[in-house]
């Protein structure tokens, strides 16, 4: 069963809920908006459901609320950042703040950040630096727990969801529009996915879990309860070596080590976050570019849809059409999420009822 909740409520229970796990003020609201606006988006992966998780990891020591990263000096346009296992949410804005300081000289900025807590949803960062008139490419991977998705060919594992995220500026500010993004997995869903399905009692779709022997299954409580399986990469051996080459950039390259080498322990998930920022101006006129990039979307948007699609999407119109949806007739939450999450405000101090108390159905 699900209920509709209001997404203003939903940010005040979340809120509530981090307070509990040690977050500032600040940190619990950056969180709390993070989470819901992922809810808004249509993935529910990414949103509240998560707190649960967090939760394990707070009390494991292995996430770090309210936390101060080490911002190092750039060399060139690049930045390395030590989030310190913090919340990654409000450590990715601070590093890409820091980060984002070389655009003036340099006209890009590159972005390592190590040491990450949960990130959650990475096209929020595309969008952060879209509303500031940069194009930007993110992508992240996963260390501190086993992998999740399976390479091409393997019946075991061998990378995690490895997302990637590209936005472009466009006339998002001045229209009130969100601006061109793309945000995917390189797993053909992400591993929230599986648990929101077996939460609701659902299958998984077809192409997305293998089960121990590498053959595919569409039954999540495997995986979900106890990582029996593995996650399949989209598009075969082409969305699968997208995810071995982000694991390099990431875990080679700007982290401390890919999933080969890193340490595995029990609630704990470290992203390292590969970040490349460019100023527009040093291309051309930004507004020509944003004109640009404008045109080619509604011209695709445009093409006389295939037999039986009712209109052609391009990347972020999903997020977009479910913002629309979503924030007139509300935000739906399975039961047992909602219990979920009570449960663990409940282990950190935080009164059930008073929980129950600032949830609002629609």
């Amino acid at each position: 069963m699900s209920k509709t909740y209001s997404s203003a409520s939903l940010k005040v229970f979340a809120h509530a809920v981090l307070r509990g796990f040690g977050c500032d003020e600040n940190e619990a609201d950056i969180v709390a908006d993070h989470l819901v606006e992922a809810n808004l988006a249509g993935h529910d992966s990414h949103g509240i459901g998560v707190l649960p998780m967090y939760g394990d990891r707070v009390a494991a020591g292995h996430l770090k609320p309210s936390q101060t990263p080490v911002l190092n000096d750039p060399i060139g346009a690049i930045s390395v950042v030590d989030a310190r296992q913090g919340f990654g949410h409000r450590m990715a804005l601070l590093a890409i703040d820091h980060a984002m300081k070389t655009l003036p000289q340099h006209k890009v900025a590159v972005l390592a950040m190590r040491n990450s807590g949960h990130v959650s949803r990475l096209g929020t960062y595309s969008e952060y630096c879209a509303a500031r008139g940069c194009v930007s490419l993110h992508m992240v991977n996963v260390t501190g727990h086993p992998p999740l998705v399976a390479p091409f060919g393997a019946r075991r594992p061998g990378f995690s969801t490895n997302p990637i995220s590209i936005a472009m500026p466009g006339h998002g500010e001045r229209e009130g529009q969100p601006h061109p993004m793309l945000d995917m997995a390189t797993s053909t869903i992400a591993f929230g996915k599986v648990r929101v399905a077996d939460n609701e009692g659902k299958q998984v779709p077809p192409g997305t879990l293998v089960d121990e022997e590498g053959v595919e299954t569409r039954d999540p409580a495997p995986m979900a309860r106890e990582r029996i399986g593995a996650l399949q990469a989209f598009g075969g051996h082409k969305g699968s070596g997208l995810g071995v080459f982000i694991e390099l950039l990431t875990g080679a390259l700007a982290g401390n080590g890919t999933v080969a080498s890193a340490e595995d322990r029990p609630h704990m998930v470290i992203n390292t976050l590969f970040s490349i920022i460019l100023a527009p101006s040093a291309f051309d006129d930004p507004a020509h570019i944003a004109e640009r990039t404008e045109t080619y979307y509604d011209y695709v948007r445009a093409l006389d849809p295939a037999k039986g699609v009712a209109q052609v999407l391009m990347p972020g119109d999903p997020e977009n059409i479910s913002r629309a949806e979503r924030h007139a007739s509300g935000i739906p939450v399975d039961d047992e999420t909602i219990r979920q999450i009570i449960a663990t405000g409940a282990a950190f101090g935080v009164e059930e009822h008073e929980l129950k108390a600032l949830l609002q159905t629609v």
